[in-house]
C-alpha cells in the first residue's frame, strides 16, 4: 500500500466571484510550515454535499423572511446531496435529502418568526454538524445573524477544532444588517472560523441584497478541487499551509482568490500521513 499523502480542498475563483475550472498543479505554489511542498495532483472533486445550517434562535426574528428565502435558494442551487439543520441553543431538527430538506423549509416558513429568546450556540453547532460529515467534499452553508451568546466552545476553540480536522469548508451568509450598533468583533469572530476551514463569509449590507448575495455565495461554493501536497520537510500534528496563485497566461495573481485550509495533517517527507 503506498503512502499517504495530505489531502485538502481547494476553491479557485476570480476577481467576478466566478469558479475558476481550468487550473493547474504548476500554477500553484504551496509551503507547509513555511517550507516548499510540491503540488502532486489537483482533481475536480465535483459538486459539494450542501449542508445548510439555519439560525432560528430569537434574534433573527426581523430577518426571518429573508432567512428562509435565502435557505431555500441555496438549496436550489446545490445538488442532490443535500442537508438541513435548524438550531437556536441546540439543533432543534434536521432532515437528510432533497426532500425532506424542503419539507423542513416549508414548515419553518408556514411557522413564521421566531419567538423567544435569543439563545444562540452558533459554534457548538457548527462542530456538532461537522463531525457528522463523513465525506471531504462537503460545505457548511451557515444562514445566521452571527452572533453567540450559547455555546460552550469559544471562537478560538472552534477554528482548533476545524483546523485539527478533515472536516468542511465553512460558508456563512450573515444577515446582521438589521442591528443597531456595530458587529464588528462577531463579524471578526466569524470570518476568521470560516476562512480557516477554508470558506468564506459573505454579509449582505440590506435586505434588498440578500438574494443577490446568496446567489453569489452559491457560485463561489462552485466544483472545489482536491489538491495533494508533497511535503519536503516532515512535520507532525497540526501544519499551516499556504498556497499561492503564480499566474498563467493572460491571468495575474490578483484576479484569483484561492479558499483552502489554513492547516493540514502533519507529514514527513516520505509521505507518512501523522493523526
Amino acid at each position: 500500500m503506498g503512502a499517504e499523502l495530505p489531502t485538502t480542498m481547494l476553491r479557485v475563483r476570480d476577481k467576478q466571484g466566478r469558479p475558476v475550472v481550468n487550473v493547474r498543479a504548476d500554477q500553484l505554489k504551496a509551503e507547509i510550515n513555511g517550507n516548499p511542498a510540491n503540488v502532486t495532483s489537483l482533481t475536480p472533486a465535483g459538486k459539494p454535499a450542501a449542508i445548510l445550517v439555519l439560525d432560528v434562535s430569537g434574534s433573527t426574528k426581523a430577518t426571518w423572511k429573508e432567512s428562509t428565502a435565502a435557505a431555500k435558494q441555496l438549496l436550489e442551487s446545490a445538488g442532490e446531496n443535500v442537508a438541513a439543520f435548524v438550531f437556536r441553543e441546540r439543533i432543534e431538527a434536521s432532515a437528510i435529502g432533497r426532500s425532506k430538506s424542503e419539507e423542513l423549509l416549508d414548515q419553518l416558513s408556514k411557522q413564521g418568526p421566531p419567538k423567544g429568546i435569543a439563545a444562540t450556540a452558533l459554534y457548538d453547532t457548527l462542530v456538532e454538524v461537522a463531525g457528522r460529515v463523513t465525506t471531504r467534499n462537503a460545505a457548511i452553508i451557515v444562514i445566521s445573524d452571527g452572533g453567540d451568546n450559547a455555546s460552550r466552545l469559544s471562537s478560538d476553540a472552534t477554528i482548533a477544532k476545524f483546523s485539527g480536522s478533515s472536516w468542511p469548508a465553512v460558508f456563512g451568509l450573515i444577515l446582521d444588517y438589521d442591528e443597531p450598533g456595530p458587529r464588528h468583533r462577531d463579524r471578526e469572530r466569524f470570518r476568521k472560523t470560516a476562512a480557516a476551514s477554508g470558506g468564506l463569509a459573505l454579509y449582505p449590507s440590506s435586505a434588498s441584497q440578500v438574494s443577490t448575495t446568496a446567489e453569489k455565495l452559491a457560485t463561489v461554493l462552485g466544483s472545489p478541487f482536491a489538491i495533494t501536497l508533497q511535503p519536503s520537510r516532515p512535520t507532525t500534528g497540526s501544519a499551516e499551509l499556504k498556497l499561492e496563485f503564480v499566474g498563467a497566461e493572460g491571468i495575474s495573481q490578483k484576479d484569483i482568490g484561492l479558499f483552502h485550509a489554513t492547516k493540514i495533517t502533519g507529514c514527513d517527507g516520505a509521505g507518512s500521513v501523522h493523526r
